[in-house]
């Protein structure tokens, strides 16, 4: 069969399957989102004969929460589409780890500026990024070789960042938080930056997406239908990458979100869809990232100061990381 007659089969949906297929995005994605951020939104900023100051500082720890929760769902999800590796998300392959230990030492020779650290964070996030990358393929290119390179660097540039932490502690005092990750001190100053990674998503989102459908079936079946694989996964990479980042270097490290979303979003789903996967990643993020914010907020200060978002978020994903793990090597074993 030629590449025509291949492209045009693949491209042959009915117009029935096209309504369904947005429907189903509009009420996996968009719907849960309008009706979430309004209920969220609703019970923990409209609060009576509270100072316009504190409705402030509401109102944007609620936006920040929700657009982080949102891209680190939907950058977890392109990874594991790029790598094909499901147990991978920023925090296991170390781009959190990399960026973070940018921002610490930009704090450390220069000082706390929203720009200088996002930019710092990239850096930092990336360079994580290409070391696992290189690691794991020059092992074997497995799942485990991936996960392995990915706990070696994180653990190199997380000992590097708590040996700096020290010197920059009293220059930044916000800096041991961002370790776990915290929305306990948000201001204005960040606006800009976090819609920085949410463009980039939304911009790249509907052709990448469409692209790794193809890629996910291999690069013989890719390059058939004109999908060329190198940059299709180097745009994904970049895309998660730079996105993921910029959160880290704005909020700190939030660990194993975006390795449990794109998993629940498959499982309810009932597909690999990247067209419905990713949203819907970015959406199951936005929830239990809101959900473990009202956690750290509301009830963890009722026995002692409030425990930062991230750290409950790990409670959560390191066990289920554990259970990935398992059963990937109870499937080999076999």
């Amino acid at each position: 069969m030629s590449r025509r007659k291949i492209v045009d089969s693949a491209s042959s949906d009915n117009t029935y399957s096209l309504i369904a297929s947005r429907s189903r995005i509009f009420l996996f994605n968009v719907l849960p989102i309008l009706v979430f951020s309004f209920l969220y939104f609703s019970t923990y900023y409209n609060v009576l004969n509270e100072p316009a100051s504190i409705k402030l500082y509401r109102l944007l720890r609620i936006y920040y929460v929700l657009l982080s929760g949102f891209i680190l769902g939907a950058s977890g999800s392109i990874l594991q589409s790029v790598l094909r590796n499901p147990l991978v998300d920023h925090y296991v392959i170390g781009i959190g780890s990399g960026a973070l230990f940018a921002v610490y030492m930009t704090v450390y020779f220069y000082t706390y500026h929203p720009l200088l650290i996002v930019l710092a964070g990239i850096i930092g996030g990336l360079t994580a990024l290409g070391l696992t990358i290189l690691i794991a393929e020059k092992l074997s290119g497995s799942d485990i070789a991936y996960v392995l390179s990915g706990i070696g660097v994180a653990t190199l540039f997380s000992g590097a960042s708590s040996f700096i932490l020290f010197f920059i502690i009293v220059k930044y005092p916000y800096a041991s938080l961002m370790t776990t990750g915290s929305f306990s001190i948000v201001d204005s100053s960040k606006l800009v930056y976090v819609h920085i990674p949410l463009l980039i998503i939304l911009i790249t989102y509907y052709t990448l997406a469409k692209k790794l459908n193809t890629v996910i079936f291999g690069d013989d079946f890719a390059k058939q239908l004109g999908v060329d694989p190198g940059k299709t996964r180097l745009l994904g990479v970049l895309v998660a990458g730079v996105s993921s980042s910029i959160i880290v270097s704005l909020f700190g490290i939030i660990g194993f979100l975006g390795l449990i979303t794109p998993h629940i979003a498959r499982f309810l789903l009932k597909t690999s869809d990247n067209r419905l996967t990713i949203p819907f990643s970015g959406t199951i993020g936005m929830v239990i990232l809101a959900l473990a914010d009202t956690v750290s907020r509301s009830i963890t200060t009722i026995v002692s100061s409030e425990i930062p978002a991230g750290s409950i978020i790990s409670l959560i994903g390191a066990p289920f990381f554990l259970l990935l793990l398992i059963s990937r090597f109870t499937r080999w074993s076999k």
